[in-house]
């Protein structure tokens, strides 16, 4: 067992037409399915026993530039994940994410105001939102450049591929964020690290994202161990970064991969829901 020590994130189907949706929910729904540790000698689980856990435990910083002035501090934001062989666990402020490829779901769980979502992978996206909050989503639009380089950094004795990432936001027809890093992700980690792709994708989704971008980010194969970030919105500069403390085996708690009990159910993702999501896709909406 080693520790870990590292940066890195890695880091959503708005209603731009039926065609592109369903492209993007068969994508997913296809990687939901077929993603297994086995099809890939470098990315399977280390041997042992058949119900392993892995605890992954990390967190977010987040620098603001001069110019936001005292309207912002530094940040740092815990971040942890949990993998089993068909399930991934996901927590951050408050928020906890269950990715299960065994049954198709994700569970979107927010203790702290009682109530859970369960959707399914299969799902058309446009049908997940709540219709109040539809349209305001419908309006953004998400695209950028993905280049992959054939330069390789080691993080940590494992080695690294690299990819320069340009993105960017609009709502409305009107420029409203952009963000430039670069992300080092390995396979050699153990754990499926694509159901971790899967999720972040999955998140994308919801934004409109162009094809080819959202391509590029599904091609990008590892788990991110090193990410350089600088996001710009409304002329203002945040820098990020993920630190990775530790990955350990170990025993989950109870039930964490499950509903917990006394929550209520909705059927639908509203504005506080999408809101969180874009805030871990698209890091610059802390200020």
């Amino acid at each position: 067992m080693r520790n870990i020590r590292v940066f890195g994130l890695f880091g959503i189907v708005g209603l731009f037409g039926i065609v592109a949706v369903c492209v993007l929910a068969a994508v997913l729904a296809l990687a939901a399915a077929t993603s297994s540790p086995a099809s890939s000698p470098a990315s399977s689980p280390a041997a042992g026993p058949a119900q392993t856990d892995y605890h992954v435990i990390g967190s977010l910083g987040v620098e603001p530039a001069p110019e936001w002035g005292r309207k912002a501090e530094s940040l740092s934001i815990s971040r942890e994940w949990w993998f089993n062989r068909t399930q991934m666990v996901f927590i951050t402020q408050g928020w906890r994410y269950v990715f299960d490829k065994g049954r198709s779901r994700i569970l979107v769980i927010n203790a702290a105001d009682g109530y859970y979502i369960e959707v399914s992978m299969l799902a058309d996206t446009r049908d997940l939102v709540d219709p109040e909050y539809a349209a305001t989503l419908g309006r953004i639009r998400a695209s950028g450049t993905i280049s992959k380089s054939p330069n390789k950094r080691t993080a940590l004795e494992r080695e690294c591929n690299t990819t320069a990432i340009s993105e960017w936001l609009i709502d409305d027809g009107q420029h409203v964020f952009d963000r430039d890093r670069t992300v080092y992700a390995t396979i050699d980690v153990p754990f499926d690290w694509r159901m971790y792709r899967d999720l972040t994708t999955w998140m994308v989704s919801f934004f409109s994202p162009d094809m080819a971008y959202f391509g590029g980010l599904r091609s990008i194969d590892g788990f991110p161990m090193v990410e350089t970030d600088v996001s710009v919105r409304n002329s203002r500069s945040t820098n990020y970064g993920v630190e990775i403390k530790h990955i350990y085996a170990e025993t989950p708690p109870q039930e964490i991969y499950e509903i917990p009990q006394g929550l209520s159910r909705r059927e639908k993702l509203g504005r506080k829901d999408i809101q969180a999501i874009r805030q871990i896709i698209y890091l610059a909406y802390y200020f």
